[in-house]
């Protein structure tokens, strides 16, 4: 399997646990290309859809459409900023799955400490830091 391949399966298996977990604390009606959204909410607070559309490549319709179902499950809300672009918040309903998530991803990074051990665990991580700044710098 090439570098490229494994890297994408990875996160798309990362993301499916992580989605399975939060959906058996409750937090329904989510799916992984919902999810893969959280972090870049968080990260940015107040972001516009188009930016975040950019950021993790979906199309704006495809963004659109994510968009207003976060919304309908009451995970986010949205605030025109500027008369033509809506910003997305976060409602406690989302930050409390954040902490939810931030605490099975914990729990996932405990359960490869122990099957790989803490120094290889550390070592992917840097390595996989510098591969995304390297590709990141191109």
């Amino acid at each position: 399997m090439s570098l490229c391949f494994l890297s994408l399966e990875s996160g798309k298996v990362f993301n499916k646990v992580i989605l399975e977990r939060l959906q058996k604390k409750g937090f329904q009606g989510l799916s992984e290309a919902l999810i893969v959204l959280f972090p870049y909410i968080d990260q940015a607070q107040n972001i516009s859809i188009s930016e975040l559309s950019r950021q993790v490549g979906y199309s704006r319709q495809a963004m659109h459409k994510n968009i207003k179902k976060l919304k309908e499950l009451g995970y986010i809300t949205l605030s025109l900023e500027n008369q033509k672009e809506k910003t997305v918040h976060f409602t406690s309903k989302s930050k409390q799955l954040m902490i939810e998530a931030n605490k099975i991803i914990q729990e996932i990074e405990s359960e490869l400490s122990s099957l790989l051990g803490k120094e290889e665990l550390d070592s992917y991580r840097i390595n996989q830091e510098k591969i995304y700044n390297y590709l990141t710098s191109l």
